[in-house]
């Protein structure tokens, strides 16, 4: 046994290093922290009317400033310059600053709006919660924020060291992406039930931000990590084109790309249709949806050229087509053209809409949405249901004169419909996102050599990688126990098997196989990278599947 004890350990973890960097490294963060609690106190100090009048602008702004870092971040790694990575430095900076200065602006609001309520109420000042109970974390918005908050603070922290200044130009992109989802869900203030007001939860949604961020972080990482270990940009290109026509394939339940008459709990209109959801004032969604012109047929175009994409790499993937590959590449840029245009066309058409109402057959007025009639039985259905009627009482009235009543209401009160971005914030997020997986790779295509040339070594970013993942490990280790107490503490139990609470477990197992298997079984690398692509996939499943696709106590956020 002394024998034994005296061998060495061989793991698979990289070596860490623990020779701290210089305190002067950290002046960015510390000035993004500073910059944004003094924006919180300006907003204190002379109110909503004042220079810092709303959270939304400042997040506006730190969308610019992260977009802008990411460029500055992306060309010094096909032109190195110290210029380049200076005002990247700063812009990522600057963008950091706005990030958290918005939420805290928002704390403020928050502030501002329950102490009007409690003034209108009589309550006395005595009798007001303390501050804590403000905390921004009541709904996918204050989240979104605290999320790209944390992917940026973590970026800055990481990215000052020489060898790790390439990660801006994965990860702020990808903060941008979640800031613009924010920007989709819309920044109303809202109340939260009581049985949820207590003080585990944000200490509980406030880990779950910061891990977020964090794996965010370790996933962007893991690509360029497969860039640098020669995994080619048309694997890539596959990869991403599935993703994009699986993102088509699912908006607008299911209407784009699905020949049949049924979708996903939603009658679907014609192949070829996009339908964007009914308000009625003031923000109530209806289950109803209005054909956007044009869009639909765009997005058509675009998910078959990415079929074609994925056909043309996997010939020159698998049978080293020269051929394939170059018409492959031209494929690639068409379907980023269309991707751009759908979007553009989608934002465009809401924008310009000036109403809703149901159109007669072959009808269209301009500047006007058509109320999709596919969806009328679906829309009655749950109507019927909302207003009392037991689900037997529901089946036993006929298609015919259900359909016929939902229409009446459709007659009766178009004139009160309206359309807004704001209707389908992850939809229109996740088309995005599919865009702007599809640019990367073109990017990416673009003297690949080169760009991974510029890398560092790919020990020092598996080592990246391995810390990262690490820190998201313990941090969703947290998210689970503070859960389990606050669930406990509202609800009365510490676990319910909820879709959300279901979710993260999975996560946090995915990350523990991930350092498991790292240690254990040497698995570093492409493997260990591939393992932390899939564990980042499922935490943005948790993050916006479950608030919009599963029913659960975590729907409101």
């Amino acid at each position: 046994m002394s024998e034994v004890l005296k061998q060495p350990a061989v793991l698979g973890a990289p070596e860490v290093n623990l020779k701290g960097a210089r305190l002067s490294s950290y002046l960015p963060a510390a000035i993004a922290l500073a910059g944004a609690v003094a924006l919180m106190l300006l907003r204190i100090q002379w109110g909503p009317a004042g220079i810092v009048r709303s959270d939304s602008g400042l997040m506006l702004c730190a969308l610019a400033a992260y977009l802008i870092a990411a460029v500055f971040y992306l060309t010094n790694l096909y032109a190195p310059s110290t210029t380049f990575e200076k005002i990247g430095l700063g812009s990522a900076t600057v963008g950091v600053m706005m990030n958290l200065g918005s939420w805290l602006v928002r704390w403020v609001a928050y502030r501002e709006h329950d102490v009007a309520i409690w003034l209108q109420q009589g309550k006395p000042q005595a009798e007001w919660p303390w501050v804590f109970r403000n905390i921004p974390f009541a709904n996918l918005y204050d989240l979104s924020l605290a999320f790209a908050f944390g992917a940026g603070i973590t970026t800055l922290l990481i990215a000052h060291r020489k060898n790790f200044r390439f990660l801006g130009a994965v990860s702020l992109p990808l903060a941008s992406l979640i800031l613009i989802l924010a920007r989709f869900i819309g920044s109303e203030i809202g109340g939260l039930q009581p049985v949820l007001d207590s003080y585990w939860r944000p200490i509980h949604v406030g880990i779950a931000s910061l891990s977020y961020g964090i794996a965010l972080v370790c996933f962007a990482t893991a690509v360029v990590y497969l860039l640098k270990d020669g995994v080619k940009t048309e694997a890539m290109a596959v990869w991403s084109s599935i993703f994009g026509v699986a993102v088509i394939a699912t908006v607008s339940k299911g209407s784009v790309l699905w020949l049949g008459s049924v979708g996903w709990g939603f009658e679907t209109a014609n192949f070829g249709s996009y339908g964007s959801a009914i308000f009625m004032p003031p923000r109530f969604a209806m289950p109803l949806r209005a054909e956007v012109p044009y869009v639909g047929w765009l997005l058509v175009g675009a998910g078959i050229l990415l079929l074609a994409v994925v056909a043309l790499f996997c010939r020159y993937l698998y049978r080293d087509d020269q051929s394939a590959q170059r018409l492959g590449h031209h494929v690639l840029k068409a379907a980023l053209l269309l991707q751009a245009l759908a979007i553009v066309v989608m934002v465009w058409q809401v924008k310009s809409v000036t109403s809703v109402v149901a159109c007669a057959d072959g009808a269209r007025p301009a500047g006007t949405a058509c109320v999709s009639r596919q969806g009328y039985y679906m829309f009655w259905k749950e109507m019927a249901q909302s207003q009392g009627m037991r689900p037997e009482e529901v089946l036993r009235v006929p298609r015919a004169e259900a359909e016929r009543r939902a229409a009446a209401f459709v007659q009766e009160n178009q004139g009160q419909f309206f359309l807004s971005l704001n209707a389908n914030p992850v939809e229109l997020a996740m088309l995005i996102t599919a865009f702007a997986a599809t640019l990367f790779v073109i990017i990416f295509s673009f003297r690949t050599e080169r760009l991974r040339e510029a890398l560092p070594d790919k020990e020092k970013i598996d080592s990246l990688m391995y810390k990262t993942g690490g820190v998201t490990f313990a941090g969703l280790a947290l998210l689970l126990m503070t859960g389990a107490i606050w669930a406990n503490e509202s609800w009365g139990r510490y676990w319910g098997w909820d879709s959300k609470e279901t979710g993260a477990f999975v996560a946090w197992l995915t990350y523990g196989g991930f350092l498991h298997v790292r240690i254990s079984r040497g698995w570093t690398g492409r493997a260990a990278a591939y393992f932390a692509v899939v564990a980042f996939l499922l935490i943005v499943f948790t993050y916006l599947g479950v608030s919009y696709l599963l029913p659960g106590l975590h729907s409101y956020a």
